[in-house]
């Protein structure tokens, strides 16, 4: 073994043993301190006494040791390793702060077990576990924070293997009666919490896609990645949020289906996030079929809120940065009408979160190249998109005008407004930031924008 690969497992033992020396610390003396209290309550739902106890669960249960000390191994660089011992730790000191303020006790009475092997199990878990130290789960926190690691260094049928492994280790929690429902939520959201303050950025180039429509520099290929894997887990965070809501308002049906509703849109939504989806809503003809509208409703209600609020920031609405060409947010009928934009137009809809109003979705020249809100762009479609519009402007009658749009009009619908305005002025990419931000104060342009437009334009020189 070279002195490099010495030297990175020394760094990876160092933090397994980190970690097992925090986990049992701490773990141990809230245990004691629970146990020491006159009384310490449970908090159980009603349906819980429907869940089954699986004695052979114990085994993915068990197995949770097993992966505490081989999952530091698998961080193959220093980024990624201190990446996992910060989430490890912010997770287990929150943990460890919830055990003293809130202590819990488990309250179900654990059947009999005939099988020797997991009768020997059981012991061992009655021997050196306590029913204390509930909420949040550590064993389904770190369950979580094991699949953040794994998940990229396996492929095909072995990591189907591995998730459904360490689903069952999660939900052996609840099978072997050692854990209720809320110890599982609130261990969900405490993880979701440590991957959002936490992103890592070495995992982050694993889900970027390695083909030239990406980021394809060193640094460029990580950041579109992190940005939609942070939109995923703020999505994430919301919808445990509401699923511990729904399940709070467990004798109330209507508020039970109205959060969890609202929960299971968040994870579709993020799902998507992650998955670079634009189209997950919109048609080719930026159409939002029925069933969508109805299981997208809380996204799509939340989303028209906002524009309702935050366009009346638009002064005005539309800008015209090109001769005839007009840019902004996404406006209603009547405001168009006002505008005298109501007919011969050439329309560019950036939006993916809602539909068009039906005065522009009617037009013969609408166009719709639904992008994510704050998120990545691919570059090869960014292309497609640039090109679509410098020959829809460079070929307008005369009596025609042009609309870029997105929803608020701040992002998506600027950037493209730079690049074109760039390329048919034949301007420095500075000069037409500029050149745009004097026009519209409201225009916000983040690093990874500026950073996507520096390659989109090198790319088209």
């Amino acid at each position: 073994m070279d002195e490099k690969r010495l030297k990175k497992v020394g760094r990876q033992l160092l933090v397994a043993i980190y970690c097992l020396l925090l986990f049992q610390l701490t773990y141990s003396y809230t245990a004691a301190y629970a146990s020491s209290l006159a009384a310490v309550p449970s908090f159980v739902f009603d349906f819980e006494q429907h869940i089954p106890f699986i004695p052979w669960m114990i085994l993915p249960y068990m197995s949770s040791g097993l992966f505490f000390c081989l999952v530091p191994f698998y961080c193959r660089q220093k980024g990624e390793l201190l990446c996992y011992a910060k989430r490890f730790t912010f997770v287990t000191l929150i943990a460890v702060l919830c055990f003293l303020l809130f202590p819990l006790r488990f309250s179900f009475d654990r059947p009999q077990v005939e099988n020797l092997l997991f009768t020997n199990f059981f012991s061992f878990l009655e021997k050196y576990d306590s029913p204390f130290n509930q909420a949040p789960s550590l064993h389904v926190a770190y369950a979580c924070l094991f699949w953040s690691v794994l998940r990229w260094k396996f492929n095909g049928w072995k990591k189907i293997i591995l998730g459904i492994w360490l689903l069952m280790m999660g939900l052996g929690t609840l099978t072997v009666y050692q854990h209720h429902v809320i110890d599982l939520l609130t261990a969900c959201l405490l993880v979701q919490v440590s991957f959002i303050l936490f992103p890592n950025v070495i995992e982050q180039q694993h889900n970027s896609p390695q083909k030239s429509g990406f980021y394809t520099q060193k640094l460029d290929s990580r950041l579109p990645a992190i940005r939609n894997q942070q939109v995923t887990n703020s999505y994430y965070l919301i919808g445990w949020l509401f699923m511990l809501l729904a399940l709070l308002c467990e004798g109330y049906l209507l508020l039970l289906i109205a959060f969890a509703w609202v929960a299971f849109d968040c994870f579709a939504v993020g799902y998507n996030y992650l998955c670079g989806n634009t189209g997950f809503l919109k048609d080719n003809r930026g159409r939002i079929p029925l069933i969508k509208k109805v299981f997208y409703a809380p996204y799509q209600i939340a989303y028209w809120l906002m524009w309702r609020f935050f366009r009346k920031r638009n002064n005005p609405p539309l800008m015209e940065l090109l001769p005839r060409c007009y840019v902004g947010p996404r406006l209603d009928a009547s405001e168009l009408i006002a505008l005298g934009l109501d007919h011969n137009l050439v329309v560019f809809d950036l939006a993916a979160e809602l539909e068009d109003v039906k005065l522009l979705g009617t037009m013969e020249k609408y166009y719709s190249f639904p992008l994510l809100d704050i998120a990545k762009v691919d570059v090869e479609d960014a292309h497609v998109i640039i090109d679509a519009m410098l020959s829809a402007y460079r070929n307008l009658d005369e009596h025609e005008n042009m609309v870029i749009h997105c929803t608020m009009g701040y992002s998506r619908s600027m950037i493209f407004a730079i690049l074109i305005m760039q390329e048919l002025l034949s301007l420095d990419l500075n000069k037409a930031i500029d050149r745009v931000k004097s026009i519209n104060r409201h225009m916000v342009l983040r690093a990874h924008a500026i950073q996507l437009m520096k390659i989109i334009v090198a790319g088209r020189s």
